[in-house]
């Protein structure tokens, strides 16, 4: 006797179950084989300039880039008029998801702004570049004893903040924070040879100085690496980058030191620099 085997008729939710999965198309390119999460699109949201200016920069100026999915930024196009010859491209000097900070070009023009990724890039709002201010002259080497020829660091606007910024603080502070704007101009205090420039986490891009008279200065969380290199001798007034807030910094600020000789992490020993500093400031 001849039996006949039906096929049993599979239950409803298996069945729907197998018409998602025949319906699915690939993984989403957000998606890694194991259902991960993989790059992310790069989204651009606001361009300030250094100054403070949100729709236009001088070149040579640090300019932020805020948005979403910024870490992995590989370059940032200035894309100035329409083809691409007149295009300029410049590495971030600090990058994180959310921020992007970088130097404007010095051939760069007024355009769209552009950040790149391995995988992907986003065009942000048109950005007008203009002319990068001359530095100020630098004076003549003063005559007098460093300690009395100082020049004030900041070269704008300034606040010294509370007693939680200075010297000591509660928590061991070395030196004094001054708060500007960020992209304010920083000048040298003293007369000196530039020892150190570095990027640490906590004191972000910094650069320290040894005085003709053996002290030293340093100014920590510059908004990008200082202009001046080791071994430089630079002279009290000299630019040599401008505020940020690099490293571990709450908000814009200069945090500057004094230390006496043999100098700044070299055996001296810090001392409380806002006397010299509200001098200099008064004198300016």
């Amino acid at each position: 006797m001849t039996h006949t085997v039906r096929p049993r008729a599979l239950p409803a939710l298996a069945l729907a179950s197998l018409a998602a999965l025949l319906c699915a198309g690939p993984a989403s390119a957000h998606e890694t084989a194991n259902g991960g999460a993989g790059f992310e699109e790069p989204e651009l949201s606001a361009l300030t300039c250094g100054t403070g200016d949100e729709a236009s920069c001088p070149r040579g100026h640090v300019l932020r880039l805020s948005g979403e999915g910024l870490a992995q930024t590989r370059k940032v196009t200035f894309l100035g008029g329409r083809g691409s010859r007149d295009d300029r491209t410049a590495r971030p000097s600090e990058k994180s998801p959310h921020r992007v900070l970088v130097s404007v070009p010095s051939g760069a023009r007024s355009g769209p702004v552009r950040v790149t990724t391995a995988t992907a890039a986003a065009t942000g709002a048109r950005l007008r570049v203009v002319a990068a201010a001359k530095p100020a002259a630098a004076p003549a080497p003063s005559t007098t004893p460093a300690s009395d020829g100082g020049v004030f660091p900041v070269r704008g606007e300034h606040d010294y903040g509370t007693e939680t910024n200075g010297f000591g603080g509660g928590r061991g502070h070395d030196g004094h924070d001054v708060f500007a704007k960020c992209g304010t101009p920083i000048v040298a205090a003293l007369s000196g040879v530039v020892t150190f420039k570095k990027f640490q986490s906590r004191a972000g891009n910094y650069v320290a100085i040894k005085a003709d008279d053996g002290t030293g200065q340093a100014y920590m969380h510059l908004a990008a690496p200082a202009t001046v290199e080791k071994g430089d001798r630079v002279t009290a007034g000299q630019p040599i980058g401008e505020v940020g807030d690099t490293g571990r910094a709450n908000g814009c600020h200069l945090h500057f030191e004094l230390w006496t000789a043999p100098g700044w992490q070299e055996g001296g020993s810090p001392i409380d620099p806002l006397p010299a500093l509200k001098r200099w400031d008064a004198a300016g």
